[in-house]
């Protein structure tokens, strides 16, 4: 992630291949939200090595802007003020943190619960999803089957049933569309507490510790 978080610096567009050792599209889209980006496509290029194409817009509300620049440059001071919870790895803890580049060792974003990580717009779900396409698919198995059916007709037969199953994926994928475009109008954001709440306390075993601006080390 932190060659993807590299990329996300603040300039308008961003358009560039990543890899995907460690992380999804789930993971990116949070990535980019963090770092007051939209992630507009996100495609794996190749399986065999890992790697995907992602574009990605600065988003022009300026929520998204402080958050973006407080990422870049955080101030991580305990009680200072803070667009987003972050947190410190405990002696012993074993849970996933990612530190972004910039940030002191064992500190983190805390990552939102599966159910909260940002999804893709309505517009962006409209774009993906056609199930239109069925038919399609369906119209090319049918002509397949009418230009077998003299000579092949057991193949014709088969043809003509995938195209009759295409035909009725139609409606279940539509649904599926619409289910996706509701989450999607309603998603919570990633997290309940309000921008300026502050982070979290530190534990006890490093509330002696004062971590500092990265201009300040």
């Amino acid at each position: 992630m932190t060659q993807a978080a590299l990329f996300l610096d603040g300039r308008g567009r961003v358009d560039e291949a990543v890899n995907l050792f460690t992380f999804g599209e789930d993971e990116m889209r949070w990535l980019c939200w963090l770092y007051g980006y939209r992630l507009e496509y996100f495609h794996q290029v190749s399986s065999s090595y890992r790697s995907a194409h992602l574009r990605a817009v600065l988003d022009p509300d300026p929520r998204a802007r402080l958050r973006g620049d407080w990422m870049r440059r955080p101030d991580l001071r305990p009680g200072t003020p803070s667009p987003l919870p972050w947190t410190v790895r405990r002696s012993g803890d074993t849970s996933p943190l990612w530190t972004p580049p910039g940030w002191p060792p064992g500190h983190g974003p805390l990552r939102p619960a599966p159910g909260r990580m940002p999804l893709p717009g309505p517009e962006q779900i409209q774009d993906r999803y056609h199930p239109a396409g069925v038919f399609a698919l369906a119209g090319a198995l049918a002509l397949g089957a009418a230009a077998v059916a003299a000579t092949y007709p057991l193949l014709a037969a088969g043809l003509a049933l995938a195209a009759l199953a295409a035909c009725t994926a139609y409606r279940p994928l539509k649904h599926h569309r619409e289910r996706l475009q509701q989450s999607a109008a309603h998603r919570q954001l990633p997290y309940d507490r309000a921008p300026g709440a502050g982070p979290p306390p530190l534990p006890d075993d490093l509330a002696s510790e004062r971590p500092h601006r990265e201009d300040e080390l």
